[in-house]
């Protein structure tokens, strides 16, 4: 399944990215001349899975790195039109660099081979560019039920008090930090880290205040007398 974004600038330059949500990670790739700022081991997560006998280079890092090396010289509050062609349907809208470049780096990091980025490969495989606050809360726990729904339906147990999404996005915020400090090491860019903090405080909601808003969501399905 490819994912295609469109960055059409006021000045006339179209910048275009496909993003193939099963792409493999190549154990084989000739990474002699990958940048620095994507090995393993600098400003590596403090929970990274990953072994580095097996993994010279940090996966999300280098998926991330021609996107990053693209935007870096533009002002994140440059009006951009952004297209996002998916297999069911497309998606336009007028936008600041920043919110078009968080929406790529998502999805890009989503469906990396990185295990920690991967548990929201769920949410990418249904993609929603440009999402509010609100729909990340939303989207996030409801693909969770589902998940414990079909867990209960083949005998498992579970968890309905949304325990492990906590959890699981508390480990995120571990790698969103480390991840941060990577990326800075080797670029400046106003686009980039606004678009990265962005995403990082969006996913940072799950695990802070997750039930506080999760209680913003009753007026979806309750309406006041």
């Amino acid at each position: 399944m490819i994912i295609q974004y469109f960055f059409d600038f006021d000045a006339g330059e179209t910048m275009n990215f496909q993003v193939d949500l099963e792409r493999q990670y190549d154990f084989k790739q000739n990474l002699s001349t990958a940048p620095e700022w994507t090995k393993l081991e600098n400003n590596k997560c403090s929970n990274c899975p990953l072994q580095k006998t097996k993994f010279s280079h940090c996966p999300a890092a280098l998926d991330l790195d021609k996107v990053m090396a693209d935007f870096q010289k533009i002002s994140a509050t440059t009006k951009v039109n952004v297209r996002v062609v998916t297999p069911e349907r497309e998606y336009v809208k007028r936008v600041t660099l920043e919110e078009g470049v968080r929406a790529l780096m998502g999805l890009i990091m989503a469906t990396s081979a990185c295990p920690v980025f991967n548990t929201l490969r769920p949410n990418a495989r249904h993609h929603l560019p440009f999402a509010s606050r609100e729909e990340f809360i939303l989207r996030s726990a409801s693909l969770y039920l589902m998940h414990q729904y079909l867990i209960m339906r083949d005998g498992g147990t579970p968890d309905w008090e949304l325990k492990g999404l906590i959890k699981t996005n508390e480990q995120l915020q571990l790698v969103n930090h480390a991840f941060w400090q990577r990326t800075m090491s080797a670029f400046q860019s106003d686009a980039n880290s606004k678009a990265l903090l962005s995403f990082f405080t969006m996913s940072s909601s799950v695990s802070a205040s997750l039930q506080s808003q999760l209680s913003k969501m009753k007026s979806v399905f309750y309406t006041s007398s």
